[in-house]
């Protein structure tokens, strides 16, 4: 987006005035629009963070802007509560609910004159689904559960804000999809093979056994790799994927 890296949370008594000036990160990892099972704060708390830090905030003293990041990990949390696809999708009209009561609170409560939110990524082409296809392709129905999720958001914001004026939604689907989905590119040649790979398909990045040794692969160039690990890309892919969102973000900021 071009700003410099706000301050996390948990850093700001330490921070200093100028750094505290570029903005605050209350994002959790592993977070949800809902719990997700690990005893993090929600988005719904993160913003309760934010008003307690802000409590003037509200329509008539507007705030700039916020970002509001979904990933998919309500959804992660549903397949695997139920291990299954279907039962994800099921939750979409539950998470999509409770993200609009998040997106309406940061405007109408916190008083945030720009909110940009996010869709979701091709979650079928993870990784985490691609393996059992031996990398080859896509896991369908997980896409088309994605997609589901981002026609209802689409409708929310459109509900909420008919003008345009105050939200954005970032497509991060289709620039994700331009990489992964088709073949293999020049700048990508393992487009659906992680960097870090498991030993155990039940396994994870970083694993070690017993007695300390690797349970896992890494490449020898992150940089041709879309993705990290199971599910998150690397450094290189979100590079190239903001290639082609920053100029509507800077856009919709300048109006």
């Amino acid at each position: 987006m071009g700003v410099p890296t706000p301050v996390a949370y948990k850093l700001r008594r330490g921070a200093a005035a100028r750094l505290l000036a570029r903005g605050m990160n209350y994002a959790v990892g592993g977070a949800g629009v809902l719990d997700t099972g690990f005893f993090q704060r929600n988005v719904s708390a993160q913003v309760d963070l934010f008003q307690a830090q802000h409590p003037a905030g509200n329509a008539a003293n507007p705030c700039d802007v916020a970002v509001v990041v979904v990933s998919g990990n309500d959804y992660s949390f549903a397949a695997d509560k139920d291990n299954s696809t279907s039962a994800a999708i099921a939750y979409i009209p539950t998470v999509v609910r409770r993200l609009r009561e998040v997106l309406r609170r940061l405007r109408d409560d916190v008083g945030m004159r720009k909110v940009v939110v996010t869709n979701l990524h091709p979650m079928g082409c993870t990784p985490l689904f691609t393996r059992q296809l031996n990398y080859t392709g896509c896991d369908a129905l997980a896409n088309v559960g994605a997609a589901q999720h981002n026609a209802a958001l689409q409708s929310v914001l459109a509900n909420l804000d008919p003008t345009n004026a105050t939200y954005l939604l970032l497509d991060v689907n289709a620039p994700f999809a331009a990489y992964v989905v088709g073949a293999a590119t020049d700048r990508f040649p393992e487009p659906r093979r992680p960097c870090c790979e498991s030993f155990d398909a039940d396994g994870y990045c970083g694993q070690q056994d017993d007695d300390g040794k690797r349970m896992y692969t890494l490449c020898s160039d992150p940089t041709k790799h879309f993705y990290w690990d199971d599910v998150h890309p690397t450094q290189a892919a979100w590079a190239a994927v903001a290639e082609s969102f920053r100029p509507k973000i800077q856009e919709f900021l300048s109006t």
